[in-house]
């Protein structure tokens, strides 16, 4: 990737400087060269991120049209791409936004690949997505892998916890959802919504994911009522825009 490589070169020219004209000795050299590579990286990713949510703010704008313009959108972020030899994660992201759209569009086909391709870099809501693809496909292994990258990425997130647990719940895994509820309640600090759903497991009672409002619909497991309709399609794409690895 071309940040690396230029901040290594970076740091290479500091360590000439500092040795080559007898100022320090390798050692004491090697140490500036260290922090000018590290800096030099964070400053050229930073850019980079900046550039690529620059798109992300573009196909935004796309997508808060009534009715949402999803073709202008795809076509804003396939320019971002160009940014992808430069850093690592950029194309992960990228993809990450393409797979949301399609699965907000309610093709799961599109999304697949997309999503899946994001696994490395990508944000958790995207792989979250992913999961409940698999689950609807029917791949309950792969989802249940998925599922344990994104409760990894979404420690502190409470949906995320109770979405692991309420899939978990669906394929007759109820007693590994009770220990994925108990992990989520210690990482979300006891809140209060990952508290319920373990209490409701351990019930045998099913978990009321309505307490999530919007941000449950938008998996499409279960029908919104009317006001939410709307809300569910344009609650992600409509924060595309912060969607950079630095969020």
């Amino acid at each position: 990737m071309r940040n690396l490589a230029m901040s290594i070169g970076a740091g290479v020219v500091v360590f000439a400087l500092l040795f080559f004209t007898h100022l320090l000795n390798w050692g004491e050299a090697a140490v500036p060269a260290v922090l000018a590579i590290i800096l030099a990286y964070y400053l050229f990713a930073r850019r980079t991120f900046k550039q690529v949510e620059a798109v992300f703010a573009g196909a935004a704008q796309a997508l808060q049209t009534m009715p949402p313009k999803f073709e202008l959108a795809f076509a804003a972020l396939e320019k971002a791409y160009v940014f992808s030899p430069q850093q690592f994660g950029v194309r992960s992201q990228i993809d990450s936004q393409m797979g949301v759209m399609h699965f907000l569009r309610q093709d799961n086909n599109k999304a697949l690949p997309y999503l899946s391709r994001s696994m490395a870099f990508g944000h958790w809501m995207g792989l979250a997505m992913l999961a409940v693809i698999h689950y609807k496909k029917k791949d309950h292994e792969e989802m249940k892998k998925v599922l344990e990258v994104a409760a990894k990425r979404a420690k502190n997130q409470p949906l995320m916890w109770c979405l692991y647990a309420y899939l978990l719940t669906q394929v007759g895994e109820r007693e590994r959802a009770q220990k994925i509820l108990a992990e989520g309640v210690k990482k979300t600090k006891n809140d209060v919504r990952v508290k319920d759903a373990l209490l409701a497991v351990q019930n045998d009672r099913k978990i009321k994911m309505r307490v999530f409002k919007e941000q449950w619909y938008q998996f499409q497991l279960e029908r919104p009522p009317m006001e939410y309709q709307q809300a569910a399609m344009n609650m992600r794409v409509g924060k595309i825009a912060r969607r950079g690895r630095w969020s």
